[in-house]
């Protein structure tokens, strides 16, 4: 009896150990909300890089993996309220000073994901690519100036 209450008192404790450090990093749900949408697009743009550059053969789910990445996009729009720089985030603070400018990147992403759903839609590959690089350009824009590396 003695052995299964330390045995049940040690699996207790090692899940605490593993589920506190993963509540602190939730301390600001605008950051949560955030970095899930980031992990959807991101999980889809990989999806759709094994498909047109690593030779997994599925051409058929680029346009849903593509209008996923749009759909994600589409719930960003209160991402960054004032105060979500407070917590763990791989956002600078440049962002709110510069907001306007975040927005107009926002808006060439949506832009170049809805053009990679359309063109994916005619199955023509070499458009799918290039219309994908375009997409990952407009990411890596705004990590240039508002990511930390």
């Amino acid at each position: 009896m003695m052995k299964k209450t330390i045995l049940a008192l040690t699996l207790l404790a090692s899940g605490m150990a593993v589920s506190l450090p993963a509540l602190s990093d939730e301390s600001n749900p605008a950051i949560v909300h955030r970095q899930g949408i980031y992990q959807i697009a991101g999980g889809h743009m990989t999806a759709i890089k094994s498909i047109l550059f690593l030779g997994f053969d599925a051409p058929q789910d680029v346009t849903f993996h593509a209008q996923s990445i749009l759909d994600a996009f589409a719930h960003m729009g209160n991402s960054y309220p004032p105060g979500s720089d407070q917590g763990e985030t791989k956002a600078k603070p440049e962002i709110w000073q510069n907001f306007d400018k975040v927005k107009e990147l926002a808006k060439n992403t949506r832009e170049a994901a809805g053009k990679l759903v359309e063109v994916s839609k005619s199955g023509d590959k070499e458009a799918s690519m290039v219309a994908f690089k375009q997409l990952g350009g407009t990411c890596k824009a705004c990590h240039d100036d508002f990511r930390k590396k």
